[in-house]
């Protein structure tokens, strides 16, 4: 018996959702238990944009003209440029570290919004 595609686009995404949360419980629960790693500026969602576009191809590949991977990548940088410009506009004392914080904050921000904007164009066609 097979299922319809809605079924098994939405079972992986709710599946994706789970691997998403369980990455982010493990790290706050190493950061936990290592008191050393509390300072450190790093949050949960910034380990999930390689795990994100693995999705997002996941998720499209079913697709008979091939992944969305190109377009998302394509927005994606078209929008860490953006990021760059307007930070170099706003603060010509910019450093690289403080771009790459920025670029790696807009990735989990973007790679989200289009994973569950792919999840939704999945659905609709």
């Amino acid at each position: 018996m097979r299922f319809p595609l809605w079924a098994a686009i939405t079972a992986t995404f709710l599946m994706q959702l789970i691997g998403l949360l369980l990455i982010a419980g493990i790290i706050i629960f190493i950061r936990k238990k290592r008191a050393g790693l509390k300072r450190l500026p790093i949050v949960p969602v910034d380990f999930w944009p390689p795990c994100l576009l693995y999705f997002i191809y996941q998720l499209s590949d079913s697709r008979p003209t091939g992944s969305l991977i190109p377009q998302v990548m394509i927005i994606w940088m078209v929008i860490g440029l953006g990021g760059l410009l307007w930070q170099i506009l706003m603060d010509p004392q910019m450093t690289l570290r403080r771009f790459l914080i920025l670029f790696w904050r807009l990735s989990d921000l973007v790679l989200l919004i289009s994973w569950l904007g792919v999840f939704i164009y999945m659905l609709m066609t």
